[in-house]
């Protein structure tokens, strides 16, 4: 027996870092727009930005994001998870390429635009890990999308020391032309198959991946849709948006749908209080933030440990897949509030002084801030849109959700340089730290919990009291 699940976790680890090397490359593009600016600022660059320009080489991807994340939505649902991801390299790759060759500000920006199409692509690979693996091992194997994103945001610190943009958008052009082609070898979930009709090709991947070894007897959404749909009907009318009472009624009625409307308020106010807890800022412009601090240390530096600290929250989140995700949130907010607020006393009690002492509580708090980011609050959000939406509508619907979401971090990310100008650093940091705490409150009040259910399951979380009484459950 133990030899039949190493087998099934080989299979789901293969497929599951396939569909995630994407989130590496997205990682590296994080990091990049930091490197970019701060190489394109040296006195021997061709190419010399003002500070309004810098701010759309930033931000722009993030801009444009939501257009390719409606059609990312639209893709997930007509031609499943992993043949989207490959049709979205296509302006990934290209994008690469443009910022290898470009020479002049108009040329980047034109590759950072195209960037931003594909820069969501994040949904497939939630919403792929969600359907494919069993309800117990969800939590673990999901933590790949995060360990890969921070793998990628530390190889691309450690490129950054070696070699020129240029070269690095080279390096990343190969490598998705290399992921394309081993994306063949991955099949879609079985859970999105059949709800297409492609029940004989559902089967060849459930016989393929074998997973009843993994379920420890109880069957679940993930890995055997069907038996679930047989076992538990009356449970499957009321949560899956696919039920017979849905096929005669139009589809844009699904939306207006309880289990559709009400995780959407849940996930975007998610999004507000991640948004507003600066994480993004300070991975997009950690250098700059580390300058505006009057932190002593080499920024390439800093830069390095912050995507080690980075890299050590996705382990970490990845280690602690059996806590409870709203223990996770309220730990990751409350741990990330009190960095800041480390940092912001530090500020204060030393402003002025031209070489404040102990310099290294700045770094310090920093690194933890960023630690405790990627062990719940920076992941949490796209992992929940993957998890609380019914099957017929869930790749449209997260689509629209983490469109907004990428909207919110375009607008936190284009207006931070005014916010420091116009209220000083210390203040738009006191702000992020109140929505860390602010965090703790959404786990607390608002947040379902999602650890070691089904999805099924969590769908019921939406559904009144009174109707979730009359469904029986074995």
């Amino acid at each position: 027996m133990k030899y039949e699940q190493l087998k099934c976790h080989l299979k789901l680890i293969f497929c599951s870092t396939m569909m995630c090397f994407t989130q590496f490359l997205i990682g590296c593009s994080y990091s990049f727009s930091s490197t970019l600016v701060a190489q394109l600022r040296e006195p021997s660059s061709t190419i010399h930005l003002s500070i309004e320009e810098e701010s759309w080489i930033t931000s722009i991807t993030i801009l444009i994001c939501p257009i390719g994340l409606l059609i990312i939505g639209i893709l997930t649902d007509k031609f499943g998870r992993r043949k989207t991801i490959q049709i979205v390299y296509a302006p990934m790759a290209l994008s690469w390429l443009i910022i290898t060759f470009a020479n002049s500000y108009t040329t980047l920006l034109i590759g950072k635009i195209i960037l931003g199409i594909p820069f969501g692509v994040s949904t497939c690979m939630f919403l792929y890990i969600s359907e494919i693996t069993p309800a117990n091992l969800r939590p673990l194997y999901i933590t790949f999308v995060t360990m890969t994103v921070g793998l990628g945001m530390m190889v691309e610190c450690i490129l950054a020391i070696f070699f020129r943009c240029q070269t690095i958008s080279g390096i990343m052009f190969a490598l998705c032309l290399v992921n394309f082609l081993t994306l063949f070898m991955v099949p879609e979930p079985p859970m999105w198959l059949r709800a297409k009709g492609r029940i004989a090709d559902a089967d060849e991947v459930d016989r393929w991946l074998d997973l009843g070894h993994l379920t420890m007897g109880t069957s679940t959404a993930a890995a055997v849709p069907s038996a679930a749909v047989v076992e538990r009907p009356a449970l499957a009318m009321a949560v899956d948006a696919n039920g017979p009472a849905a096929a005669s009624s139009p589809y844009w009625t699904l939306f207006l749908r309880r289990n559709v409307w009400m995780p959407t308020v849940v996930t975007l106010t998610f999004f507000v209080c991640q948004q507003g807890s600066g994480v993004y800022v300070l991975l997009f412009y950690s250098m700059d933030v580390l300058r505006d601090c009057r932190v002593p240390w080499d920024s390439n530096t800093v830069s390095l440990f912050l995507s080690v600290a980075r890299l050590m929250g996705g382990l970490g989140f990845a280690a602690m897949h059996r806590v409870a995700r709203r223990t996770l949130v309220m730990i990751s907010g409350g741990c990330m509030a009190v960095s800041l607020l480390i940092v912001v006393a530090y500020m204060k009690a030393f402003a002025g002084v031209q070489d404040p002492p102990f310099a290294m509580t700045l770094i310090v708090a920093f690194i933890m801030f960023m630690f405790f980011a990627l062990l719940a609050i920076l992941p949490m959000p796209w992992i929940l849109c993957g998890e609380v939406f019914p099957m017929a509508v869930k790749g449209v619907m997260n689509g629209v959700v983490q469109t907004c979401g990428y909207i919110m971090w375009f607008m936190i990310c284009k207006i931070y340089p005014s916010l420091i100008s116009n209220l000083g650093v210390e203040i738009v940091w006191s702000i992020f730290a109140f929505f860390c705490i602010l965090n703790v409150l959404f786990a607390i009040f608002i947040m379902p919990e999602t650890k070691g259910k089904t999805l099924d399951e969590v769908l019921l979380y939406f559904e009144p009291e009174k109707k979730i009484k009359k469904i029986s459950i074995p």
